[in-house]
């Protein structure tokens, strides 16, 4: 069995296009179709139903798939062997939470270079949904999110920290010195907050219905950093991760609004494939958000 051939297929996985996979590996795409007939004609069974221009996995083809990432595994640990960490070249894609990566990762990162000054990182952000997705594809290593507490048969949870997620605001603002606020005083504030499929503004507007009412947004922006800009000019209310806020508490600038009936806790977490070999520059990484590197 040819293991260039293996590639091919778990590129072509990936993409779901024949054309798309020759064009990434730098063949031609008659190359390709060769080489998955070679595997197919190996293994006595079709690894891709072809429905136009786009190919699926059969269910064959998915089974094969676990094979297959394993022989690119043992591939991938002989090539280590003898290796120092800044000697080690390769990729590590991350699916990532855009305020996690902004307030958490980015502060890392050059940390993690000075390990493996030759990996190249590539983030990716987008939904929870389909950070997983991607992760059970094999286009992700791993997925560092903000949720609620999640268990998973497919997927092992690297690292898992507690998030609350507090309402602030500028200190002017009227609300900032009271306590035992409700819910529903804020209602009729200017507030600032993420696009509507951001988990912690879900649970927010969730909270609110359930209290029989609903929070309008005079603004609806999907970037941490501008919302935090906005709250220090003075305008409005947001609802944030503590970590995204700390620094500007820290220093004054903002401050939280004591909420007594809307208290939340989520948790960051970093999650990789059950089937993915844990690789050195995977370990460093999950060492690294843990802060023990």
């Amino acid at each position: 069995m040819e293991f260039r051939n293996i590639i091919t297929f778990l590129c072509v996985a990936e993409i779901g296009s024949f054309t798309g996979a020759a064009s990434q590996l730098g063949y031609v795409q008659s190359t390709v179709t060769i080489q998955i007939k070679q595997l197919e004609e190996e293994l006595g069974t079709v690894l891709f139903n072809r429905i136009g221009k786009r190919v699926e996995l059969t269910a064959n083809g998915q089974s094969f798939m676990h094979y297959a990432n394993q022989l690119v595994t043992i591939s991938e640990q002989a090539k280590l062997i003898g290796k120092r960490p800044e000697k080690m070249e390769g990729n590590l894609h991350i699916g990532i939470l855009e305020s996690l990566l902004i307030w958490v990762l980015s502060e890392k990162l050059p940390q993690y270079y000075s390990l493996f000054p030759l990996i190249k990182v590539q983030t990716r952000t987008a939904p929870s949904n389909e950070l997983f997705q991607m992760l059970k594809q094999n286009k992700l290593d791993m997925v560092y999110f903000l949720g609620k507490k999640m268990y998973s048969n497919d997927f092992v949870c690297a690292w898992s920290e507690p998030v609350r997620i507090v309402f602030v605001t500028h200190p002017d603002n009227p609300f900032a010195n009271k306590k035992n606020v409700l819910l529903r005083e804020l209602v009729e504030q200017p507030f600032i907050l993420t696009e509507n499929t951001g988990f912690y503004r879900s649970i927010l507007e969730e909270t609110a219905m359930q209290q029989g009412f609903t929070i309008q947004p005079l603004f609806v922006i999907d970037n941490t950093s501008a919302i935090i800009k906005l709250l220090k000019k003075g305008l409005g209310i947001s609802f944030l991760p503590e970590y995204a806020v700390k620094e500007s508490l820290n220093n004054n600038e903002l401050v939280t609004i004591d909420v007594v009936d809307c208290s939340i806790q989520l948790w960051s977490q970093l999650f990789y494939h059950k089937d993915k070999w844990l690789a050195p520059q995977m370990e460093s990484f999950i060492e690294l958000i843990k802060g023990t590197e």
